[in-house]
């Protein structure tokens, strides 16, 4: 006699198939000889037995600037709800924050909470250049997949959240901040090249770096506070200090071109390393680490350049003219 068909059973073997990818594999999930796994898949074609689709998976949820924010107040611990713009700040006197390059949202959330609760006296923060890392832009290879989306949500809330802290708040640019500015220059508008451009308008207190030349050019890539040069040159060197020495040499030979005051305080971005170089009679060179994380290229086996110091700079100013004493660097590597 013709065995009995269970359509249960050959709807079993069917799945186990789908869910193992072959039959060996099938058989031994379901505890039985292959030979009877292959019956029961004889038998749901006579009965006529298929499965289902499976179904859609979930849409993958991006993270949001709401998603960002709820991650960042966990790493605060609660301690903001939304921006709220600070007074301002009265008096000749005031201590400045650099913020060295985040690359953000690959920045070190710690020690970025960290720096704002230690520096909440600070009565201006500047943002050196690299807030963001425009990684999905970035034209070399990529080892990881983040969507524009979540970068940006990010980096407003790194805005927001200095915003919130400090009465005042200039970003220069860096170059990564400008990757897509470089990439769509020719087909759009100004304003809707540099996202950090357009989050900045939200806040008050927030403004992009913007130094005028002689010329009638405006140069976002670097500020002057008082006698305080700060900016983000493209300038790296394995040879400590000779970054600095460049970028100081480099500024000396343009000061006319671009309009600068002399510079008693130099302080670069860029380059992710520490230093600071007493210069000349009366100068103090700055080289303000990170707080971004090691990505991966920076382990390979293209070896070269120094490690990156997670670190950040402050000093303070009266009426304009820097106590270079004032200067300090915080070192999160060796705390």
């Amino acid at each position: 006699p013709a065995p009995k068909l269970d359509p249960d059973l050959a709807r079993a073997a069917l799945q186990a198939v789908r869910d193992h990818g072959d039959q060996s594999k099938a058989s031994v999930a379901l505890g039985i000889p292959r030979s009877t796994l292959q019956s029961r898949l004889q038998a749901s074609v006579i009965m006529g037995v298929v499965l289902e689709d499976p179904p859609e998976p979930p849409p993958v949820l991006r993270l949001t600037f709401e998603q960002a924010w709820q991650d960042w107040m966990r790493a605060i611990g609660m301690a903001h709800d939304r921006y709220v713009q600070p007074p301002e700040t009265d008096g000749s006197h005031k201590k400045i924050l650099v913020v060295p390059d985040l690359h953000a949202p690959f920045h070190e959330e710690e020690m970025f909470a960290a720096m704002l609760e230690r520096e909440a006296d600070a009565d201006m923060a500047i943002c050196i250049g690299d807030l963001g890392d425009a990684y999905s832009l970035s034209r070399f290879v990529k080892y990881d997949r983040v969507p524009y989306a979540e970068e940006w949500a990010s980096v407003n809330l790194c805005i927001q959240e200095l915003a919130t802290r400090f009465a005042s708040v200039e970003i220069v640019l860096g170059n990564h901040d400008v990757r897509l500015e470089r990439q769509l220059r020719n087909l759009v508008t100004e304003d809707m090249v540099c996202p950090i451009t357009a989050m900045a308008r939200r806040y008050p207190n927030v403004h992009i770096a913007r130094h005028d030349t002689p010329d009638g050019r405006h140069l976002a890539w670097f500020t002057q506070v008082g006698d305080a040069w700060l900016g983000h040159p493209e300038k790296f060197s394995r040879v400590p200090g000779s970054a600095l020495r460049s970028v100081e040499e480099w500024l000396r030979d343009n000061e006319s071109a671009l309009g600068l005051d002399s510079s008693r305080l130099i302080i670069m971005g860029h380059s992710h390393a520490a230093a600071i170089l007493p210069y000349r009679s009366n100068q103090l060179l700055v080289e303000c680490g990170c707080l971004s994380k090691t990505q991966q290229y920076m382990t390979g086996p293209r070896i070269g350049g120094r490690p990156q110091r997670r670190g950040y700079v402050t000093f303070d100013q009266t009426d304009g003219k820097t106590d270079l004493n004032s200067v300090k660097f915080y070192w999160f590597d060796v705390v």
